[in-house]
């Protein structure tokens, strides 16, 4: 009977085993670094595709309910508030804007100080409406002297400081609440002469409104783009009053907008004109809005692209290119100031 002696690989053997379990090794890590790079480069546009969608959302939203004065276009309005014509309290416009000049100053001058500062390059538009989250109110009992209080309905959400707008297809007039009294089902608003933020000038009305009118609750909002001081990133800020700004939105890093102005009173927009030429903020029935966003993550690949937001002709700006390795996305959309195009 013979014996076998066992035997190993030889060096040979061993050295080509080596190399093609690293040619193997290899292809499987060159695959993973790939399908790693196309999600992180999915994962970025995802993001920014919802940063665009939410921000132009957010904006469109308040564009649209600017200007509302129920049912009384065209009627005497009367702005009782201290300062009627200052940038928070003038609700005569519905919508105003101030154009960059990419140097930090705007035209027309801004008037107020924002912080963080808008950034430049970037425009500021300024939005009058009803309160987003407040809920109208009627007026329950007769007017009998101009200085009367309101008896509303008590829907919950009425406060004393609170800028109100009592409308009926008569007249419309703009106040301060200097006291809220609570009742059930009705509570009563006081509309005194008082200095403060703003105050009133007068505790008068101009018009003796009657059972059923509109008392709306009006808020002025400012959207702008900021750098966070916390992250050093810019973003979509908005300020509700006199209320610090908020951060909405990240990565949005500019904000450019064109007025569609009607100069011959059809409703329909005959110019689209930058803020700083536009002739009458109130034949302003649309808006332009063009926003660029970058995302927050670094890429692979430089870019070396160039944006541009809206056209020149209107007071759009061409941006870039950048040369870092963010990714970037531009979003347009328009918006139609309803109060005032139908």
């Amino acid at each position: 009977m013979k014996l076998y002696k066992q035997k190993g690989f030889s060096m040979v053997e061993m050295m080509v085993a080596i190399t093609l379990g690293l040619i193997l090794l290899a292809g499987v890590l060159s695959i993973f670094f790939s399908s790693r790079v196309t999600f992180s480069s999915n994962e970025r546009t995802a993001r920014l595709q919802e940063n665009g969608r939410v921000a132009l959302d957010l904006v469109t939203h308040d564009l649209r309910s600017a200007g509302y004065q129920g049912c009384a276009r065209g009627v005497p309005f009367n702005n009782s508030l201290n300062t009627p014509t200052a940038l928070l309290w003038n609700y005569v416009f519905p919508v105003q804007g101030y154009e960059s000049d990419g140097a930090g100053a705007f035209s027309p001058a801004l008037g107020l100080v924002l912080t963080p500062a808008p950034v430049n390059d970037s425009d500021v538009v300024v939005v009058r409406s009803a309160q987003r989250d407040g809920r109208m109110a009627r007026l329950e009992s007769n007017l009998v002297s101009l200085t009367d209080t309101l008896t509303v309905t008590n829907t919950g959400t009425m406060a004393a400081g609170a800028i109100y707008m009592i409308s009926d297809c008569n007249a419309t007039d703009v106040f301060q609440a200097t006291t809220w009294t609570t009742g059930a089902p009705n509570g009563t608003i006081a509309h005194a002469t008082v200095g403060g933020t703003p105050g009133n000038s007068s505790g008068d009305m101009s018009y003796l409104y009657r059972i059923g009118a509109r008392v709306v609750p009006l808020e002025t909002v400012i959207y702008y783009v900021g750098v966070d001081a916390a992250t050093g990133e810019p973003g979509l800020f908005r300020q509700i009053g006199t209320n610090v700004p908020e951060l909405l939105i990240e990565g949005v890093q500019a904000l450019q907008i064109s007025y569609g102005e009607d100069t011959d009173g059809d409703r329909v927009a005959n110019f689209y004109r930058s803020a700083s030429l536009v002739t009458n903020w109130n034949a302003i029935i649309s808006v332009n809005v063009s926003m660029l966003i970058r995302s927050e993550q670094w890429g692979t690949s430089t870019d070396g692209n160039t944006y541009t937001l809206l056209a020149t002709a209107v007071g759009g700006k061409t941006l870039g290119p950048y040369n870092d390795r963010r990714q970037r996305m531009m979003f347009t959309t328009t918006a139609a100031l309803r109060n005032r195009a139908w």
